[in-house]
Protein backbone atom coordinates (compact mmCIF):
# COMPACT_ATOMS: atom_id res chain seq x y z
CA UNK A 1 0.00 0.00 0.00
CA UNK A 2 1.41 3.39 -0.89
CA UNK A 3 0.83 6.73 0.70
CA UNK A 4 -0.32 9.36 -1.80
CA UNK A 5 1.34 12.22 0.06
CA UNK A 6 4.90 11.07 -0.54
CA UNK A 7 4.69 7.61 -2.13
CA UNK A 8 6.06 5.72 0.86
CA UNK A 9 5.32 2.01 1.06
CA UNK A 10 3.21 1.01 4.05
CA UNK A 11 2.95 -2.62 5.12
CA UNK A 12 -0.40 -4.08 6.22
CA UNK A 13 0.84 -4.43 9.82
CA UNK A 14 1.97 -0.80 9.88
CA UNK A 15 -1.38 0.26 8.48
CA UNK A 16 -3.31 -1.63 11.17
CA UNK A 17 -1.13 -0.24 13.95
CA UNK A 18 -1.47 3.32 12.69
CA UNK A 19 -5.24 2.94 12.34
CA UNK A 20 -5.56 1.66 15.92
CA UNK A 21 -3.38 4.47 17.28
CA UNK A 22 -5.27 7.04 15.22
CA UNK A 23 -8.64 5.80 16.49
CA UNK A 24 -7.44 5.98 20.09
CA UNK A 25 -6.26 9.55 19.49
CA UNK A 26 -9.65 10.46 17.98
CA UNK A 27 -11.57 9.02 20.92
CA UNK A 28 -9.23 10.52 23.52
CA UNK A 29 -9.28 14.00 21.98
CA UNK A 30 -13.08 14.02 21.72
CA UNK A 31 -13.47 12.82 25.30
CA UNK A 32 -10.90 15.15 26.87
CA UNK A 33 -11.75 18.33 25.00
CA UNK A 34 -15.44 17.73 24.40
CA UNK A 35 -16.78 15.69 27.30
CA UNK A 36 -14.39 16.79 30.05
CA UNK A 37 -13.38 20.35 29.14
CA UNK A 38 -16.56 21.16 27.17
CA UNK A 39 -14.66 22.85 24.35
CA UNK A 40 -17.26 23.69 21.63
CA UNK A 41 -15.37 21.75 18.97
CA UNK A 42 -15.36 18.12 17.84
CA UNK A 43 -11.59 17.45 17.51
CA UNK A 44 -12.29 13.83 16.62
CA UNK A 45 -10.61 13.52 13.22
CA UNK A 46 -6.95 14.29 13.98
CA UNK A 47 -6.02 10.62 13.72
CA UNK A 48 -8.28 10.14 10.71
CA UNK A 49 -6.53 12.87 8.73
CA UNK A 50 -3.15 11.39 9.65
CA UNK A 51 -4.23 8.00 8.30
CA UNK A 52 -5.30 9.54 4.98
CA UNK A 53 -1.80 10.95 4.52
CA UNK A 54 -0.01 7.89 5.86
CA UNK A 55 -1.96 4.95 4.44
CA UNK A 56 -4.40 6.29 1.88
CA UNK A 57 -8.14 6.30 1.26
CA UNK A 58 -9.41 2.86 2.28
CA UNK A 59 -7.79 2.59 5.74
CA UNK A 60 -8.91 6.14 6.54
CA UNK A 61 -12.48 5.29 5.51
CA UNK A 62 -12.44 2.41 7.99
CA UNK A 63 -11.18 4.70 10.77
CA UNK A 64 -13.81 7.34 9.98
CA UNK A 65 -16.61 4.84 9.47
CA UNK A 66 -16.12 3.06 12.79
CA UNK A 67 -15.22 6.08 14.94
CA UNK A 68 -18.79 7.00 15.94
CA UNK A 69 -19.68 3.35 16.47
CA UNK A 70 -16.80 2.95 18.91
CA UNK A 71 -17.64 6.26 20.60
CA UNK A 72 -21.28 5.31 21.18
CA UNK A 73 -20.27 1.91 22.58
CA UNK A 74 -17.61 3.51 24.77
CA UNK A 75 -20.02 6.07 26.20
CA UNK A 76 -22.56 3.33 26.96
CA UNK A 77 -19.84 1.26 28.65
CA UNK A 78 -19.07 4.30 30.83
CA UNK A 79 -22.69 4.41 31.98
CA UNK A 80 -23.95 7.21 29.73
CA UNK A 81 -27.25 7.12 27.83
CA UNK A 82 -27.11 5.51 24.39
CA UNK A 83 -27.48 7.79 21.36
CA UNK A 84 -27.44 5.43 18.35
CA UNK A 85 -28.17 8.36 16.02
CA UNK A 86 -24.70 9.65 16.81
CA UNK A 87 -23.38 6.93 14.51
CA UNK A 88 -24.84 8.85 11.57
CA UNK A 89 -22.14 11.48 12.00
CA UNK A 90 -19.69 8.95 10.60
CA UNK A 91 -20.88 10.32 7.26
CA UNK A 92 -19.15 13.60 8.11
CA UNK A 93 -15.94 11.73 8.82
CA UNK A 94 -16.20 9.81 5.55
CA UNK A 95 -16.68 13.08 3.65
CA UNK A 96 -13.64 14.58 5.38
CA UNK A 97 -11.55 11.57 4.39
CA UNK A 98 -12.63 11.78 0.77
CA UNK A 99 -12.08 15.54 0.53
CA UNK A 100 -8.60 15.16 2.00
CA UNK A 101 -7.70 12.24 -0.24
CA UNK A 102 -8.83 14.05 -3.41
CA UNK A 103 -6.32 16.81 -2.75
CA UNK A 104 -3.37 14.55 -1.96
CA UNK A 105 -3.91 11.74 -4.45
CA UNK A 106 -0.90 11.76 -6.81
CA UNK A 107 -0.25 15.35 -5.71
CA UNK A 108 3.43 16.24 -5.73
CA UNK A 109 2.71 19.69 -4.28
CA UNK A 110 2.86 18.15 -0.81
CA UNK A 111 6.53 17.65 -1.51
CA UNK A 112 7.00 21.12 -3.01
CA UNK A 113 7.88 23.05 0.13
CA UNK A 114 6.25 24.43 3.24
CA UNK A 115 4.24 27.20 1.56
CA UNK A 116 2.59 24.90 -0.99
CA UNK A 117 1.87 22.34 1.70
CA UNK A 118 0.20 24.94 3.92
CA UNK A 119 -1.87 26.28 1.00
CA UNK A 120 -3.10 22.82 0.09
CA UNK A 121 -3.90 22.05 3.71
CA UNK A 122 -5.95 25.26 3.85
CA UNK A 123 -7.82 24.18 0.71
CA UNK A 124 -8.55 20.85 2.38
CA UNK A 125 -9.85 22.75 5.42
CA UNK A 126 -12.24 24.85 3.34
CA UNK A 127 -13.62 22.03 1.20
CA UNK A 128 -13.94 19.52 4.04
CA UNK A 129 -15.58 22.19 6.24
CA UNK A 130 -18.28 22.82 3.66
CA UNK A 131 -18.92 19.11 3.10
CA UNK A 132 -18.97 18.32 6.83
CA UNK A 133 -21.23 21.28 7.63
CA UNK A 134 -23.69 20.32 4.90
CA UNK A 135 -23.90 16.67 5.91
CA UNK A 136 -23.95 17.45 9.63
CA UNK A 137 -26.75 19.95 9.14
CA UNK A 138 -28.77 17.37 7.25
CA UNK A 139 -28.29 14.79 10.00
CA UNK A 140 -29.17 17.21 12.79
CA UNK A 141 -32.21 18.49 10.90
CA UNK A 142 -33.46 14.91 10.51
CA UNK A 143 -32.84 14.20 14.19
CA UNK A 144 -34.74 17.29 15.30
CA UNK A 145 -37.71 16.44 13.08
CA UNK A 146 -37.86 12.80 14.16
CA UNK A 147 -37.40 13.56 17.86
CA UNK A 148 -39.52 16.76 17.87
CA UNK A 149 -36.51 19.04 18.42
CA UNK A 150 -35.47 17.09 21.52
CA UNK A 151 -31.83 16.44 20.72
CA UNK A 152 -28.89 15.62 22.95
CA UNK A 153 -26.26 18.29 23.50
CA UNK A 154 -23.42 18.74 21.01
CA UNK A 155 -21.09 21.67 20.18
CA UNK A 156 -23.68 23.43 18.01
CA UNK A 157 -26.92 22.83 19.93
CA UNK A 158 -27.11 26.17 21.75
CA UNK A 159 -26.18 28.11 18.62
CA UNK A 160 -28.85 26.32 16.57
CA UNK A 161 -31.47 27.22 19.16
CA UNK A 162 -30.48 30.88 18.97
CA UNK A 163 -31.06 30.92 15.21
CA UNK A 164 -34.33 29.03 15.58
CA UNK A 165 -35.48 31.67 18.05
CA UNK A 166 -34.70 34.21 15.32
CA UNK A 167 -37.16 32.46 12.97
CA UNK A 168 -34.54 30.84 10.75
CA UNK A 169 -35.50 27.64 8.98
CA UNK A 170 -34.38 24.45 10.71
CA UNK A 171 -31.87 23.28 8.08
CA UNK A 172 -30.50 26.78 7.56
CA UNK A 173 -30.05 27.24 11.32
CA UNK A 174 -28.24 23.89 11.58
CA UNK A 175 -26.04 24.68 8.58
CA UNK A 176 -25.09 28.28 9.43
CA UNK A 177 -24.19 27.51 13.02
CA UNK A 178 -21.93 24.66 11.97
CA UNK A 179 -19.78 26.73 9.60
CA UNK A 180 -17.58 28.70 12.06
CA UNK A 181 -17.31 25.77 14.47
CA UNK A 182 -16.52 23.32 11.70
CA UNK A 183 -13.97 25.59 10.00
CA UNK A 184 -12.04 26.03 13.26
CA UNK A 185 -12.35 22.32 14.00
CA UNK A 186 -11.14 21.37 10.51
CA UNK A 187 -8.28 23.87 10.75
CA UNK A 188 -7.02 22.32 13.98
CA UNK A 189 -7.62 18.71 12.98
CA UNK A 190 -6.17 19.02 9.47
CA UNK A 191 -2.91 20.63 10.55
CA UNK A 192 -2.64 18.45 13.67
CA UNK A 193 -3.33 15.40 11.49
CA UNK A 194 -0.56 16.43 9.10
CA UNK A 195 1.87 16.80 12.01
CA UNK A 196 0.80 13.42 13.38
CA UNK A 197 1.42 11.92 9.93
CA UNK A 198 4.96 13.34 9.97
CA UNK A 199 5.46 11.67 13.36
CA UNK A 200 4.12 8.36 12.02
CA UNK A 201 6.63 8.55 9.17
CA UNK A 202 9.52 8.77 11.63
CA UNK A 203 8.37 5.86 13.80
CA UNK A 204 9.87 2.47 12.96
CA UNK A 205 6.86 0.20 13.21
CA UNK A 206 7.50 -3.56 13.06
CA UNK A 207 6.95 -4.95 9.57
Amino acid sequence: MSCSANRITVSPINTILVCVIAQIINLAAAYIFGDMLHVPLFLDTIGTVAVVFYAGLVPALFVAGFYNVFRVLLMVAMGNPAYPWDMMYSLCGLAIVFCTWVFIYKNSNFRGGTILTVLYLLLIVLVSSFASSLIGAGIETSQRIIFNNQIYSNPVTLFVQAFLDGNFGLFLACFITRIPITVLDRLICTFAGWLLYLIFKKIRFPC
